[in-house]
């Protein structure tokens, strides 16, 4: 009887730090069960990545000590039930920004929802990055899950912008000659940099540019140079062009297509405001016969709230949403 009841009370219910040498095969499955239905290209990889990491359980055991919790690998919290992981949530350290932290995959097996544990994972995350000085927890959620959101913004997290993700299988049907536009396109250089930023600062407004300071650095380069661009095409290896809208001396727009070999085509467009309503459109245009010169794939976009005509001019030519995401914040 005693044996019994010290089994008993060795079992645990409730969160505890997530042991990376152990838990993550059932992480990974826990995932895939609550996200499945949702994650794109990118998310696919990362889930892959997870279960890679998971088959690596026994390795870590002999590279670490058993009382120590590996780093640089996967760090958060897990909700354990009689030996089962039912929750998760993953915090990582945004780089480049110590003092934000993401919260991500904060899931829970369908069977033990509605008890609370979301919401207690959600309260030991936030302690963890209080204790790291941590400044920012920062998550997304899809715009249609009105329980999380919900839950997030009773936690006192607001929203910062709406992240839009569009993808079409193939090439819509392009006429010869698209929208005429005023201005002129060329392809940008390094040299261009300061002009881009200046047009980041009038296009993006503030709280967008905070949720997203890499993108001021995404434009930093310009198209990738000519011989990769032929290589591209010869060899089937990606390559970048960067056009920028100019009229007169005045950078007015930029815009990407990103051709990849093994993955899909993106494009992206950043326009001043006085110039969305009339060139999203015709700059697409563009973007999408440029791509009609190379291997047909797949091609997305990410675009914000704050871009409503390329979002709709997107549409118009077949795209559709795959994913629309709320970012929030919360100051800790």
């Amino acid at each position: 009887m005693a044996s019994i009841a010290l089994n008993r009370a060795r079992i645990r219910s409730g969160p505890r730090p997530l042991n990376p040498r152990r838990d993550l095969k059932q992480v990974a499955t826990l995932i895939e069960e609550a996200f499945g239905d949702e994650l794109d290209a990118a998310g696919w990889a990362a889930l892959r990545e997870l279960q890679m990491a998971a088959r690596l359980g026994p390795l870590l055991r002999v590279l670490t000590p058993a009382d120590s919790r590996p780093s640089g690998i996967i760090d958060g919290y897990v909700w354990e039930e009689e030996g089962e992981v039912v929750g998760n949530v993953t915090l990582q350290r945004v780089p480049r920004f110590g003092s934000r932290f993401l919260i991500a995959n904060v899931a829970v097996k369908k069977a033990w929802r509605g008890r609370g544990i979301a919401s207690q994972l959600m309260l030991v995350a936030m302690d963890h990055i209080a204790r790291e000085q941590g400044r920012w927890a920062i998550l997304q959620v899809r715009e249609s899950n009105d329980i999380a959101r919900g839950m997030y913004q009773r936690m006192g997290f607001a929203d910062v912008t709406i992240e839009h993700r569009l993808r079409i299988d193939a090439l819509p049907l392009l006429p010869d000659a698209g929208p005429s536009f005023e201005g002129s396109l060329r392809p940008l250089t390094d040299n261009d940099w300061h002009a881009v930023r200046y047009l980041i600062s009038r296009a993006v407004p503030s709280e967008a540019r905070w949720w997203h300071p890499h993108r001021t650095a995404g434009f930093r380069a310009g198209s990738s140079p000519g011989w990769q661009r032929l290589l591209s095409r010869w060899l089937g290896v990606g390559h970048k062009m960067r056009w920028g809208l100019f009229m007169g001396e005045e950078l007015m727009g930029v815009l990407d297509v990103e051709v990849l070999a093994f993955n899909e085509h993106r494009v992206d467009l950043l326009l001043h405001p006085d110039v969305r309503e009339s060139h999203a459109q015709p700059l697409l245009h563009h973007a999408l016969r440029y791509l009609g010169r190379q291997p047909a794939r797949p091609i997305s976009a990410t675009l914000f709230d704050y871009q409503p005509q390329a979002i709709a001019a997107l549409n118009a030519l077949g795209f559709r949403p795959t994913i629309t995401l709320v970012n929030m914040r919360k100051q800790i």
